[in-house]
């Protein structure tokens, strides 16, 4: 199978700070030198080197975190998926997070435009001890006609198994032949955020803070929440436009980093 990128890294605890232990990148997907924005950890920002994804792109990402490495990825700008009239854009995300370790992985937006058409698989394989934190947002694309939703669909399924076991499966499916404004589908609203956090620090007296602290986010979003199977969450935000969805992810962000014992909020300094 021949792809368009592919990226793999692995990190683990040397001498009490996360390390980078080795990474491979082949074709559009390129990994930047490690950041330290906290001195115990890196921050990963991950580069598509094409400007977008284009008809037929096939693009892979391994992560895997050694026992207590802990780790945040984000990306260097939004990634841009174009037209793809034969054939759609395919991605394949797996992380791997060992005993007590933090994954904490916010892309930048992805922007579907015109006639676009873009299936994503991510899979996740954490223990009942490490913490995955997981969000991201789908906008759509800029259009000659100037209407919106013009890109074909979009399918995106979360799969994260703990311990071998399956629990939790997420697939947004968003296809503009079904009237995605109207209601049952996202009632008005264009953009949609989605956030997963798995956290052994995430028990039952942390999820009724939470339920009182969603119930604070603005009235121009429509966003819920619910139990994982296991000590975790999951949120769905509908918003018209990105930076609200933003806004709403570093506070729900910082309070889960509250919760494991972090009180420095999160600057991703990109921007």
């Amino acid at each position: 199978m021949s792809w368009t990128g592919r990226l793999q890294c692995t990190a683990v605890v040397k001498d009490g700070r996360t390390v980078i232990f080795d990474t491979y990148n082949e074709g559009a997907l390129k990994l930047m030198r490690p950041v330290y924005l906290d001195s115990a950890h890196p921050t990963l920002y991950l580069v598509h080197v094409g400007g977008g994804y284009v008809n037929g792109d096939r693009y892979e990402i391994n992560m895997k975190l050694e026992s207590h490495a802990r780790l945040m990825v984000t990306t260097q700008a939004a990634t841009k998926v174009y037209k793809t009239p034969y054939a759609p854009v395919w991605q394949y995300t797996q992380f791997s997070l060992g005993d007590e370790s933090v994954l904490e992985y916010f892309p930048d937006p992805l922007i579907a435009y015109e006639q676009a058409r873009f299936i994503q698989e991510t899979v996740v394989h954490v223990t009942s001890r490490s913490t995955f934190v997981y969000g991201e947002i789908i906008t759509p694309g800029w259009s000659e006609s100037g209407q919106l939703f013009r890109y074909d669909w979009i399918r995106s399924k979360l799969k994260v198994y703990q311990d071998e076991a399956f629990v939790l499966f997420d697939h947004l499916y968003l296809d503009s032949r079904q009237h995605l404004t109207s209601m049952l589908q996202l009632g008005g609203y264009t953009h949609v955020g989605s956030l997963v956090a798995l956290s052994p620090f995430i028990t039952k007296e942390v999820l009724e803070q939470f339920n009182q602290f969603m119930e604070e986010m603005p009235r121009e979003v429509c966003c819920g929440f619910s139990a994982a199977a296991v000590p975790g969450f999951s949120v769905r935000i509908l918003a018209y436009e990105t930076s609200a969805i933003e806004a709403i992810f570093q506070r729900i962000h910082q309070f889960i980093r509250h919760q494991c014992g972090e009180k420095a909020p999160v600057c991703w300094r990109k921007y």
